[in-house]
């Protein structure tokens, strides 16, 4: 690639009034973000920020703006920035149709990161509309903008960064002195954080754009430590794929996240060749035998791409289909595709070194933008896709109704997933499970995937509760009591109506009550273990103190493999108490806990 400055020669100069603008935008930006993304007192502004509409344009068009503008009456720039403006509101509508009724968090996160990689691949070609019409879309100037838009982003959180700890050191510093004014203006005010955000933006995007020579030795540097790495990356590839015919594809099939480090792998390979190899440069880089070999890595990466595709849908094949599956295959076929763009310019006989790849990236970046528009509309909307396939493999047979994932239908699907779990509550294979319907509808009132549910479910719960019809409810181990009418008088108090209880009440037998001696005080302790939670089982301890009972302690049992035989254990009461081995020490009268390494316990 040319110098920077070189390359980037035929970009119009910021006029001061456009300096200024893009200052002020940052700026509003920053209060933008704060009325949108921070909490409010009053109910009603609450429900007027926290909307898909208002935080999306608030990410997205201040810094398409402040990174393109050139000219204030440029009418072709502001037309594009109409049709994006209605893309995003597009993308946004059709996001918010799918997340009524579901804690939306899950799905704005993936929807987040798509609008920052639909910025990243979308701002060169609103950069270039600037340019002369002759040269406008030449691979050299959208190069150009790619590198100032990487390193501006790279510039912005460095100085934000350095930022956020000289605030730090002066608040700490006054802190000393019993002065805590200045913490809380820089820590405790959400205002003054995200004014700050909009200035230092402001001052980065304008020192990017104004100041070509730090941008172009910034580059250079970058661009030198890169250089080096690639060969270093391409030997780890191939010495990888040396040693994958020796183990085979099993360890691939049964390692967790292959997939995710052999994308990796490739992505990589495919960044480095892109920053190392000069555009329109017929200068060769490295000696021809680190040259060789990094071409080899090139040749190869198809292999790479391949193997994260079978290992993906070796998953795919054995659970369905799911909204985290789903982005994961358009990911690795982008990168299979430019693997295998990229492999065919390694055998052109050109003289230049990877000619191909100039022509390549520019479809292969609006592929990705396409990708992400689809995977955010009716196109490719990833959780359509994941219910209807996992609903589809629960009717054929694929999937038995104890191994669905309800907790992905009820976080990681939206709308449409949480439908689809009222609508199971008419499937055979739960109606005639009471244990199965059970976790299903403990599943739809969740409010969160850890067990919580709502303060209105809690209050209802707590109002209803009978000790008499509780005992009927939880089931006796062998060889234990039923606790004193104290502890079942207590157990709302004691549990606060968290979802054990719930759960313990809301099927026959769910929970288990051992009585155990824990602490030689001639008084046998309660240990009650909730095995309905879909994740582990659940077991607390209570204890008589001062004649009052308290919760003691608390165990988590995860054992997927055999969970049907450790419920069963529990039931037969083959639960007893096992000594420390090692004991805790006093020093001054005092004890002090002594945590033990496991093999020591």
């Amino acid at each position: 690639m040319p110098q920077f400055t070189r390359a980037g020669s035929v970009m119009p100069p910021v006029p001061s009034a456009t300096r200024a603008l893009i200052f002020a935008i940052c700026v509003l930006q920053g209060l933008l973000l704060y009325f949108f993304l921070s909490y409010h007192a009053s109910p009603a502004l609450e429900s007027l920020s926290h909307n898909i509409y208002g935080q999306t344009m608030a990410f997205t068009l201040p810094v398409l703006i402040s990174l393109s503008v050139v000219r204030l009456n440029d009418r072709r720039f502001w037309g594009c920035m109409a049709v994006l403006a209605l893309l995003l509101a597009g993308m946004s509508a059709w996001v918010n149709s799918n997340s009524t009724a579901t804690p939306a968090d899950s799905l704005l996160l993936p929807f987040y990161l798509s609008l920052i990689l639909l910025i990243y691949f979308v701002l060169p070609w609103l950069q270039v509309q600037s340019f002369p019409s002759e040269t406008r879309y030449r691979y050299a100037n959208l190069a150009a903008c790619y590198s100032q838009n990487t390193l501006c982003l790279m510039f912005t959180l460095l100085l934000m960064q350095l930022t956020v700890g000289v605030l730090a050191l002066c608040s700490a510093l006054f802190r000393l002195i019993g002065i805590d004014y200045f913490h809380e203006l820089f820590f405790d005010t959400p205002l003054f954080m995200w004014l700050v955000y909009g200035v230092l933006l402001g001052i980065s995007i304008i020192t990017c754009r104004t100041q070509p020579s730090l941008m172009n030795v910034t580059k250079n540097i970058i661009r030198l430590i890169l250089k080096c790495l690639l060969p270093l990356v391409a030997f780890v590839a191939l010495i990888f794929l040396f040693a994958l015919p020796f183990t085979g594809l099993k360890a691939l099939s049964t390692a967790w996240s292959a997939a995710s480090l052999l994308t990796v792998m490739a992505m990589s390979i495919l960044i480095l060749v892109n920053v190392v190899r000069e555009t329109d440069s017929a200068v060769k880089p490295y000696p021809r035998f680190i040259r060789l070999m990094v071409n080899a890595a090139v040749l190869l990466l198809p292999v790479y791409a391949a193997l994260a595709m079978y290992a993906t849908g070796l998953r795919i094949a054995q659970y369905g289909w799911t909204p985290q599956r789903m982005w994961a295959v358009l990911t690795i076929g982008v990168t299979l595709v430019a693997s295998v763009c990229y492999s065919l310019s390694v055998i052109d006989k050109r003289p230049e070194w990877l000619p191909h790849i100039t022509q390549f990236n520019k479809p292969l970046s609006l592929l990705v933008v396409l990708l992400v528009i689809a995977v955010n509309s009716p196109l490719l909307d990833p959780y359509r896709i994941s219910v209807n396939n996992q609903i589809a493999r629960l009717d054929e047979g694929k999937t038995q109704a104890k191994d669905l994932d309800l907790s992905m239908l009820r976080f990681d699907t939206g709308r449409r997933g949480n439908e689809a779990l009222k609508d199971l509550q008419q499937n055979p294979a739960f109606m005639t499970d009471p244990r199965l319907m059970a976790i299903l509808k403990n599943t739809i009132s969740q409010t969160s995937r850890w067990g919580s549910y709502g303060v209105e479910d809690a209050a209802q719960a707590a109002k209803n509760y009978r000790p008499e019809n509780a005992k009927k409810m939880f089931q006796l181990a062998k060889g234990s009591v039923s606790p004193e009418d104290a502890w079942w008088n207590s157990l709302p108090e004691l549990e606060k109506y968290s979802s054990t209880l719930r759960d313990c009440l809301g099927l026959q037998g769910a929970c288990i009550l051992n009585t155990l001696e824990l602490n030689n005080d001639k008084q046998k302790e309660i240990f009650l273990c909730n095995t309905l939670n879909t994740v582990s089982i659940n077991c607390r301890i209570y204890a008589k103190q001062s004649g009052k009972w308290q919760q003691a302690g608390e165990l988590y049992l995860y054992d997927d493999k055999d969970k049907n035989g450790l419920i069963q254990a529990l039931r037969d009461g083959e639960v007893k108490p096992v000594p420390r081995k090692w004991a805790d020490v006093q020093i001054q009268g005092k004890r002090r806990v002594v945590y033990y390494s496991s093999e020591n316990e």
